[in-house]
C-alpha cells in the first residue's frame, strides 16, 4: 500500500490553490473613478494568460511521446540482439502510440486551450 505523506498533501493544496492565481473573485471599483480599478474576473487578459499557462504545461506532452516512441522503434530496429518477437510486439505498440501521439495529441491540446475555459 502506498504511503501518502504531508508534502505530497501540501502539493495537492498548492495545486488545488492555483486557481487563486488565475482568477480574482468579483474585484469591482463600485462606482468610483480610479483608473487603476477594473473587474479581473471579466478580462480577456486573465483568460489570455491562463491559456498560455495550459499551452505550456501541455504542449511538451506530445513531443516527450513522440521522440520517446521513436527512440524506442530506432532502439529495436538498429540494435540486432533487441529483434525479438516480444520485442516487435512492442515496436508495434510504440508505433500506434506514436500515431496517437503525433495525431491526435495536439489536436486534443488545441482544443483543452482554446475551447475549454479552466477555472470558473
Amino acid at each position: 500500500m502506498a504511503q501518502i505523506d504531508a508534502i505530497n498533501f501540501a502539493f495537492l493544496s498548492d495545486f488545488m490553490n492555483l486557481s487563486n492565481n488565475f482568477n480574482v473573485l468579483n474585484a469591482s471599483c463600485n462606482g468610483t473613478t480610479n483608473e487603476s480599478c477594473m473587474d479581473l474576473s471579466t478580462s480577456t487578459e486573465n483568460e489570455a494568460t491562463e491559456k498560455v499557462f495550459w499551452a505550456l504545461l501541455l504542449i511538451p506532452l506530445p513531443l516527450v511521446a513522440v521522440v520517446g516512441n521513436i527512440l524506442v522503434i530506432l532502439s529495436v530496429y538498429k540494435e540486432k540482439n533487441l529483434q525479438t518477437v516480444t520485442n516487435y510486439f512492442i515496436v508495434s505498440l510504440a508505433f500506434a502510440d506514436l500515431l496517437v501521439a503525433a495525431v491526435v495529441m495536439p489536436f486534443a491540446v488545441y482544443v483543452l486551450v482554446s475551447k475549454i475555459r479552466f477555472f470558473n
